[in-house]
């Protein structure tokens, strides 16, 4: 027997591992968009609002193919939903990379149909999203299921980290073969390095589809078709014969019940599970990483670094999350879900607050880039995975691919919202106003841009005060005597500590010269992820349920349990 396990075990991995080249897609698809928006906004002029909408379509996308996918994923199967996404992935990919063919080649056209294709492809990542973790889910036996279904994340990752570096070597080609440099658009479309990264996407696609062409159907799936010796067959190539023989008795069990209906998601107790599905969604995408991690080359440059320092760290970075997922694929299946989330919980908390203090502090340099590493740590091990792979243990097979559509729906309108909002917040937490305008902020955090040196020195006696330093110290305004325009003044200290803070203009100032007054740091932001990853760990000790070593037919009747109002008041654990 021991012998026989090799093999088997050799299998699921094989299995999951093609199932997880999805993930690998998402994250490759939604990393070269970073890469690729920025010769889009040069070339067809774009305004800050349609440069924000086409790198944003496709997230649009992502929104509704869950929805989508929980009904090819009940009427094809998983494995037939992960072929329809591969080949709304190829589409989008050709046709983004060649959007003028089609229309009237105007800019507004051209971008119309760009954002339509990438509108496309993001429903192809949106079913991804939803077959795959469901696929490796219901393949997986319960004692191998953490592992083999963080997978997805963990090909998530490497997606993300893979597609910056085809995207330079895409550019480096181009410069040395045709002579292309940075800031000309060539003439000939074929030397755009834009087109060609979406043209990679198709490599990556072509891949998947030959080798999802190999994989079994979900056995689950063929249970619920009634097609129970086929499911039994699946399994049995999965733990052994006697693995599947039990196996499928639980899974007829779960299947002979009424069919499940999308009402039933807000029954008594089921309602329960999908809350939890939706909090971890949540969680996942507001503790921090999610919402910062493709903001990483800005926030480098703020800590000092130059632009290609930040993205050689970017990708770094991204390395280093690659790591803390394989240690949770080996952590999962040994020490459970709620243990590593509330081990995560408290370590992001305590790193987003000590990332905010530096950058309140002005900090710069290798600092930031540490701690931005340390942020890979919790996100890796449990914050990132353990939504993705919940979601898809928390509901009996008849129920999973309907809640699954929902979870992962609500996933995607928060990765939007993160996206969308974290440059709104730190533009707050960074705010600036123009010449003559007044504003109350806290006395540590100010910064003056555009200021005469001279002037700092003169009204030194005010800032200090008002509780300010000044002179070689690592304060904002030491930075601020680098400007060479403009001046201040004190105002009004107000009875809780605040300062009122104008900007009056100089004399030999240039006419129309734009005078900023900057307030504040990025530090509103990391500290607002602290308060979200406090609430993390209140869910993670209260409400989160434990699913390690649990079957997924057990997992879905303790809620049935609840639901019918038994004596079990605690969900499952």
């Amino acid at each position: 027997m021991e012998k026989s396990s090799q093999p088997l075990q050799a299998h699921v991995f094989r299995m999951a591992f093609v199932a997880a080249i999805g993930g690998f897609l998402f994250g490759f698809d939604l990393g070269m968009i970073g890469a690729a928006n920025i010769y889009l906004k040069d070339q067809f002029q774009l305004t800050d609002a349609a440069f924000g909408f086409a790198t944003a379509s496709a997230v649009l996308g992502c929104i509704f193919g869950p929805t989508l996918g929980a009904w090819l994923c009940d009427a094809i199967s998983r494995k037939q939903t992960m072929i329809v996404a591969s080949i709304l992935l190829a589409l989008s990919a050709i046709m983004t990379a060649m959007p003028d063919l089609l229309g009237d080649g105007s800019n507004k056209s051209t971008m119309f149909y760009f954002n339509l294709f990438r509108f496309v492809g993001g429903l192809g990542v949106g079913l991804c999203s939803v077959a795959s973790p469901m696929y490796i889910a219901e393949i997986a036996p319960s004692t191998k299921r953490g592992g083999l279904g963080l997978m997805y994340q963990l090909a998530i990752v490497v997606g993300h980290a893979v597609a910056p570096l085809i995207a330079y070597l895409i550019i480096v080609v181009l410069r040395t073969q045709y002579g292309v440099t940075e800031g000309v658009i060539p003439e000939n479309p074929w030397h755009q390095a834009w087109r060609w990264m979406f043209f990679s996407e198709t490599v990556c696609v072509a891949a998947f589809v030959c080798f999802v062409f190999g994989l079994p159907r979900s056995p689950r799936w063929l249970a619920e078709k009634g097609r129970y010796d086929e499911a039994e067959e699946v399994l049995s190539k999965v733990e052994g014969p006697e693995y599947a023989r039990s196996e499928i008795q639980e899974i007829k069990s779960s299947v002979e019940a009424q069919k499940g209906t999308f009402s039933e998601l807000f029954s008594p107790g089921i309602r329960f599970a999908l809350l939890v599905g939706i909090l971890l969604t949540f969680f996942n995408n507001w503790t921090g990483w999610s919402v910062i991690g493709g903001y990483i080359p800005r926030l480098l440059e703020l800590a000092g670094f130059d632009r290609e320092s930040a993205i050689g760290n970017f990708v770094a970075v991204y390395g280093a999350m690659g790591i803390m997922t394989v240690v949770s694929l080996l952590l999962m299946d040994r020490l459970g879900r709620r243990p590593l989330w509330i081990f995560a919980s408290v370590m992001m908390a305590a790193i987003t607050c000590a990332t905010g203090f530096l950058f309140h502090y002005e900090v710069t340099g290798w600092p930031i880039l540490l701690i931005l590493a340390l942020v890979t740590v919790p996100h890796g091990i449990a914050l990132g995975g353990i939504p993705w792979l919940m979601m898809s243990e928390l509901f009996s097979t008849r129920l999973r691919a309907k809640a699954v559509s929902i979870t992962t729906s609500v996933l995607w309108i928060f990765i939007f919202s993160g996206a969308y909002l974290f440059p709104p917040i730190t533009a707050f937490s960074q705010r600036q106003l123009p010449a003559e305008r007044g504003v109350i902020v806290s006395g540590s955090t100010i910064s003056f841009h555009d200021t005469n040196p001279d002037t700092i020195r003169d009204s030194a006696g005010k800032f200090e005060e008002a509780g300010f330093r000044i002179g070689d110290q690592a304060t904002v305004i030491g930075t601020a005597q680098k400007a060479n325009s403009g001046t201040f003044e004190i105002a009004e200290v107000t009875s809780d500590q605040l300062t009122l803070v104008e900007i009056a203009r100089l004399n030999d100032e240039p006419a129309g010269a734009n005078i900023t007054v900057q307030v504040g740091s990025v530090a509103l932001a990391f500290w607002l992820f602290t308060a979200i990853c406090l609430a993390s760990l209140i869910f993670g000790l209260t409400i989160m349920p434990e699913t390690k070593g649990r079957t997924l037919e057990e997992i879905g009747a303790s809620w049935q349990r609840k639901k019918r109002g038994s004596n079990e008041t605690h969900q499952p654990s």
